[in-house]
């Protein structure tokens, strides 16, 4: 009975939570940015600086940070000249957990700027490998940026902490073993994270968002040539723009395009089914490396 009584609560609390955001997604307002200090991680080029770009034009001070030191200055000076932007550039290598630690303290005890109140995980990169050839240094990549932001983030009890993975964050492929397990690894850190920042009391105050953009036409992927028969490769302001509507909308995830959610999990249900019509959906989709 007991368990029938959990069930049932269980139940109308799903229900509430379904309207209520399904009501969202038609009345919720997107927030503001200005003056707010967003620190932005593979900014120099790409998306990256794509999404500063973005962000810039809407008032708020940008924290570039790349290894790239000169590009990573002049991508500051760019967005200072076009929007007149408060912007900073940081060095640091992402890979390197005291370089991370020694750049966030860096920005959280300069006056002009402080705590990020949004911090952009989205230095990543793709290159098509075979296992015996890849290292592991990719799957640090994000962790070690939020582990050097996170405890100036959770002392203040407020910010918002968006990781960019990908769609190879719920589909492994060939050629992309350590790729595909850093963004798998994106993906559960981040959920787990956000239901970390909800036993610490501040699920309301800490935001997490999860980004999930198809392969984008960047510096980046110039080693390789991805082809799909289906899914286009996106444009870096296609990616810049949806992640900057998941920013101010605070969305929990994002998938660029929108129906990638309708791929990554209707598909991928069915395809656990079989493994003839796993096969048959990747021939539909045809993801490749050439």
């Amino acid at each position: 009975m007991i368990l029938l009584v959990r069930i049932g609560l269980a139940l109308l609390q799903c229900c509430f939570g379904y309207t209520w955001s399904i009501l969202e997604c038609f009345f919720k307002k997107p927030k503001s940015v200005t003056d707010k200090v967003i620190v932005i991680t593979g900014a120099a080029r790409g998306i990256g600086k794509g999404l500063a770009l973005l962000l810039a034009h809407l008032h708020a001070k940008i924290v570039l940070v790349d290894l790239d030191e000169s590009t990573n200055k002049q991508t500051a000076e760019e967005l200072r000249q076009e929007t007149s932007a408060c912007v900073h550039a940081y060095t640091a290598d992402v890979t390197d957990p005291e370089s991370m630690r020694q750049v966030a303290n860096a920005i959280v005890t300069n006056p002009e700027l402080g705590c990020p109140d949004v911090l952009v995980c989205s230095a990543g990169v793709l290159i098509p490998k075979l296992l015996e050839d890849h290292s592991d240094v990719e799957i640090y990549r994000t962790m070690n940026t939020i582990r050097a932001f996170y405890p100036y983030i959770l002392k203040r009890g407020q910010g918002h902490i968006v990781a960019v993975s990908s769609y190879g964050g719920h589909f492994g492929n060939s050629y992309s073993c350590c790729y595909s397990a850093s963004k798998f690894a994106v993906r559960g850190l981040m959920e787990s994270l956000e239901w970390e920042i909800y036993d610490h009391g501040f699920g309301g105050e800490i935001k997490t968002t999860t980004i999930y953009p198809f392969f984008t036409r960047t510096d980046l992927l110039s080693s390789c040539n991805v082809t799909s028969d289906v899914i286009p490769v996106l444009t870096p302001e296609e990616t810049s723009q949806g992640i900057l509507k998941a920013i101010l909308y605070e969305q929990t995830e994002a998938f660029i395009p929108f129906y990638g959610s309708l791929i990554c999990y209707f598909f991928k249900g069915i395809m656990f089914s079989s493994k003839y019509v796993q096969i048959a959906l990747r021939n539909l989709f045809n993801v490749r490396y050439k």
